[in-house]
């Protein structure tokens, strides 16, 4: 008999998830994890830099307030701020901490485990057995091949929450998410700010106008944007030089230019597990092996939080659903929302304006409401938001009987407002509802009905046909 019915290698979000479900089923689990349970979410990602951005945003409130009928003098106390970004770490770890797990009747292996077999992988020197295998390693920072950089000290998603010192000058690499959330941030509590992306714009997988709202917003705040031009060596100081010829000197860099799994080293051969650039490879039900499964960022091309959390739960039930296909969950990442937590918000979910006019040309259709002209922008002073949405006509009816493709939110409370498009995708809804449906006044979500509604409506906003990249 084997040691356990379930093994999780990994106990992040998405190991949790995977371990808790094959519990609640009544399976023998372990969690495997050398470090503390919670991963990079916890300790090194969302909580501390969501707790960081929540300060940094009231700070601007406060500084902000003379539009809105009185004045505020501000003093950032930049080791306070950190050491409540610590606490709120502290206060989250505990819904995740060794004593909970063991309550829950999971077993937490706290050491390195690599696999030696398609049953059994060794842990700290003790050999384990399983009937299944679920991988949820997760991801780590990824460091660009720069010139110079492994001999200047820089921050990442690790330690730049150690800080105890507010940088004078803070150089970013990269202009994704997490880049510019951090960006921003600093610059709010009192940091000089310069971002080095060498795409064309920031947030390369947004629509454009997400695209030009964040940057302008950006740089009202002073954040120095560079984009087009990438880091070639890197000297200490550090001074980045960049590929136009120009040179960056700043007090610290932040490395933030993606995120790579986290697989060498684990033995996943030895099951017969395939990596593809260290990606563990899946099937549509997350199978990698005849007896392993994996989710989250070792595997998926989305890594968010609540992609692991999902695919730990499809995984740990996939394992021991058998061969009875209805019994099996299938990933679909068609419906999977996701925000970048700056001010402005910007949340998205389906295929952006582009790629619908890729899969399905002209025939698809765009609608953008702007919250400028909408009440609940006007009396809070935030207009530069809006909700696009795109709709494909149904097979009779036009877009009657149409379903809503893609959906992008900008504004204060973007991240929220997806959820709407991501539920009228999964559940198949007719685009028609959004615009049926009455929504609360003055709510920045009627922004999101008055999109819908511009499809069937030619008056002063009509919806128009979908357009390829420029």
């Amino acid at each position: 008999m084997s040691d356990y019915d379930l093994v999780v290698i990994g106990a992040g979000a998405t190991g949790l998830s995977a371990a808790r479900s094959a519990r609640r089923d009544g399976r023998r689990v372990a969690l495997v994890e050398a470090a503390r349970p919670g991963g990079d979410c916890t300790h090194f990602g969302c909580v501390p830099s969501k707790a960081l951005l929540e300060t940094a945003r009231r700070v601007q409130a406060a500084r902000n307030g003379k539009a809105y009928g009185f004045s505020a003098t501000v003093d950032v106390d930049f080791p306070r701020v950190m050491d409540r970004v610590h606490a709120v770490i502290a206060d989250i770890e505990r819904d995740e901490s060794p004593a909970l797990l063991k309550s829950e009747g999971i077993d937490l292996l706290a050491d390195w485990g690599v696999v030696t077999g398609p049953t059994s992988l060794d842990v700290g020197g003790r050999r384990v057995s399983f009937d299944k295998l679920v991988v949820a390693s997760g991801s780590r920072a990824f460091v660009p091949p720069v010139d110079g950089l492994d001999a200047v000290p820089y921050l990442d998603n690790k330690n730049v929450f150690a800080l105890r010192e507010l940088p004078a000058h803070l150089i970013v690499l990269g202009g994704g998410p997490i880049g510019i959330e951090l960006a921003q941030a600093f610059r709010r509590l009192g940091a000089q700010v310069t971002v080095v992306e060498g795409a064309p714009t920031l947030l390369g997988r947004e629509e454009p106008e997400a695209q030009q709202a964040v940057t302008a917003a950006l740089e009202r705040e002073g954040v120095v944007v560079k984009v087009g031009t990438t880091a070639v060596r890197v000297e200490p100081g550090p001074v980045v030089h960049l590929d136009d010829g120009t040179a960056v000197s700043g007090s610290h860099l932040l490395v933030a230019v993606g995120r790579t799994p986290a697989t060498d080293g684990l033995g996943l051969e030895t099951a017969g597990v395939r990596l593809d650039r260290g990606r563990v490879v899946t099937d549509e039900h997350l199978r990698a092996a005849d007896t392993v499964w994996a989710a989250g960022d070792c595997t998926s091309r989305l890594q968010f939080t609540h992609v692991g959390d999902e695919q730990g739960r499809m995984a740990a039930r996939n394992a021991f659903a058998g061969p009875l296909p209805w019994k099996r969950g299938t990933w679909d990442e068609r419906v999977v929302p996701w925000v970048t937590f700056t001010e402005p918000e910007v949340g998205h979910v389906g295929l952006t304006e582009s790629q619908a006019y890729e899969q399905h040309g002209a025939k698809a259709v765009v609608s953008i409401a702007w919250d400028r002209d909408g009440d609940r922008g006007r009396t809070a002073g935030e207009t530069d938001g809006f909700v696009k949405l795109i709709a494909v006509p149904g097979p009779v009816g036009g877009l009657v009987t149409g379903k809503l493709v893609g959906m992008t939110a900008v504004g204060p409370m973007a991240g929220e407002l997806i959820a709407e498009g991501a539920l009228s995708m999964r559940s198949g809804s007719v685009v028609g509802r959004m615009a049926q449906t009455i929504h609360a006044y003055p709510t920045w979500s009627l922004t999101t009905r008055y999109a819908a509604a511009q499809f069937f409506d030619r008056g002063r906003s009509p919806a128009r046909p979908a357009r390829g990249a420029a």
